[in-house]
């Protein structure tokens, strides 16, 4: 029983690869034919051409199988020059330029000898080799003959030439891209894989229980302790809250979470930090990746004098046709020990180039009193 089984299942791998060689050649022999088919008609087109002018000039065509000899030494010889000649000189890099027209004279000379000799062999017509007027005219007819066919076949080989290496260059751009589209799935799983990794670490209905539980706690003590909790509690649930299936948020929550953030730090400072917060347009419908323009508002706060009712901070987001711009400007602190690593700056820049790649710009100014970031976004598609 096994071996028939055995057997059975040999049968039908068999058929298969059998339907599957057939189908492969029958595709070949259909695109040969179809290749056949054109070279064909463009000699069919250029000896007719020939003949129609040659019997408009002379009036009469003659005996037609010289014509079928002169036009089969003539399509050999295009042939082996684009297949082999050329093919043969330019992969002899080093002497091209001696080879090349060497081998032309030697493929002239030896055509016209062997055109010689089919005549000769075939319908006993030779000439007289002693008549200096008659070889010459012989030579140079039938070589300027022979270069007008190279000539052609060069033309030829060159197209040739230029169709494989746009394949190639074809290729190779496939190649490329489909490297790049992997290195973004790559980075992008990896994004996700450290925003689960970081949510994970906190159970968030537990956070938020607690949050609500200090939030009326402090409710009966404090409105502005109360208000506090609140702010921290809506900052933490757009940080640990799932996000969309694109990877993407509601604009306005982002900025929300901004407003968040600032009322926050007022209350850390008892309302004595200097900040202009502008937001101009609209971000209805808008949507962008999560935690993108906190990570640089919070660089304001980490690394800003924001005590200096002089030269406050701005924060200005502009919203215009689907294109957003965050401008940063800050006096920076005397004396500063802290000095950031631009691990928040690179990381960003990271998640920019995989999800807006070329519809961003990102513009630091960093000069001795002052700090100025501009990012430009097109959140538009």
């Amino acid at each position: 029983m096994k071996n028939l089984l055995h057997q059975l299942h040999f049968t039908i791998d068999e058929l298969v690869y059998c339907d599957r060689m057939e189908v492969y050649n029958r595709a070949n022999y259909s695109r040969l034919w179809t290749l056949a088919s054109k070279h064909l008609l463009g000699w069919a087109m250029f000896i007719a051409y020939e003949l129609i002018y040659l019997y408009v000039i002379t009036g009469a065509l003659g005996n037609p199988y010289p014509y079928f000899l002169h036009y089969t030494i003539n399509i050999i010889l295009f042939y082996f020059n684009a297949h082999f000649l050329l093919n043969y000189a330019v992969s002899r890099a080093k002497g091209v330029a001696v080879i090349a027209p060497l081998l032309v004279i030697a493929e002239i000379v030896a055509f016209i000898g062997i055109k010689y000799l089919a005549v000769l062999l075939i319908f006993g017509e030779g000439l007289d080799l002693g008549d200096e007027g008659i070889l010459r005219k012989y030579i140079v007819s039938n070589g300027m003959r022979l270069i007008y066919i190279m000539g052609f076949s060069t033309a030829y080989w060159f197209a040739l030439l230029t169709i494989r290496r746009n394949k190639k260059l074809g290729e190779l751009e496939r190649d490329r891209l489909h490297a790049i589209t992997e290195k973004i799935l790559l980075q992008k799983a990896l994004l996700q894989s450290r925003n689960a990794y970081l949510q994970a670490q906190i159970n968030p209905h537990f956070l938020f229980n607690t949050l609500n539980f200090m939030y009326n706690a402090s409710a009966r003590v404090s409105e502005k302790l109360a208000e506090t909790v609140m702010n921290l509690s809506d900052m933490m649930r757009y940080a640990l809250t799932g996000i969309d299936e694109d990877d993407k948020v509601p604009l306005e929550k982002e900025i929300e979470h901004i407003h968040n953030y600032i009322r926050l730090n007022q209350a850390r400072f008892n309302e004595k930090l200097s900040i202009d917060f502008i937001v101009k347009g609209e971000a209805e419908n808008l949507r962008i990746i999560p935690l993108a323009l906190i990570t640089l508002v919070e660089n304001v706060f980490q690394y800003g004098d924001l005590q200096d009712p002089e030269n406050p901070a701005l924060i200005s987001i502009e919203i215009h046709e689907g294109k957003l711009e965050l401008e940063l400007k800050n006096k920076k602190r005397a004396n500063q020990r802290i000095r950031g690593h631009g691990t928040g700056i690179r990381n960003l820049r990271e998640r920019l180039d995989i999800y807006y790649r070329s519809r961003y710009s990102l513009d630091i100014r960093d000069e001795e009193c002052c700090y100025t970031l501009i990012l430009m976004l097109t959140l538009n598609e």
